[in-house]
């Protein structure tokens, strides 16, 4: 009994450690968030002044939006669990679409007012850069995590490459 619990156990163990080890902060947004405003720092080229006046901007502008966001899908939560309820009036509709549009309407005229503040901040061509930003960035980051899930499919092909 005592060899095969032995032997049970330095199977799992043994599993255990041929694992590959955990993705730390890959995932994490704080860390997204901490690459994207490295990146937006070095891609406006942000002279140390601009660094303590702007990007605090930054970040207070996506805390508003967040929040928003936050609002938006709490919305759509309560208008799926409406509609899971079963019958649902055109009154009801009509009164989450007034909500969801108001929502829209505060992400518009917070991005409005960003966008319009920019003069005060950055240099004409960084303005041009900034706008630009926030979409390279993502198609960036998009195709990072697509070449990243290709190599994690296939780790023979990556020993292959290495050698």
């Amino acid at each position: 009994m005592r060899t095969k619990l032995l032997l049970l156990t330095l199977i799992l163990i043994g599993t255990t450690l041929g694992q590959p080890p955990p993705m730390e902060g890959r995932r994490n947004s704080k860390n997204m968030d901490a690459i994207r405003i490295w990146k937006l720092t070095e891609v406006l080229e942000l002279s140390e002044e601009q660094v303590v006046t702007f990007l605090p901007l930054v970040q207070i502008h996506e805390r508003q939006l967040k929040k928003i966001q936050t609002e938006i899908i709490a919305l759509a939560k309560e208008g799926h669990a409406l509609k899971e309820k079963g019958e649902v009036s055109q009154k009801q509709v009509d009164k989450f679409i007034e909500k969801y549009a108001d929502k829209q309407n505060s992400v518009h005229e917070i991005k409005n007012e960003f966008i319009k503040s920019l003069p005060k901040y950055l240099t004409p061509e960084q303005q041009l850069i900034y706008l630009g930003f926030e979409t390279r960035f993502r198609s960036d980051l998009r195709q990072y995590m697509k070449n990243e899930r290709r190599d994690r499919k296939s780790p023979k092909e990556r020993t292959e490459k290495r050698q």
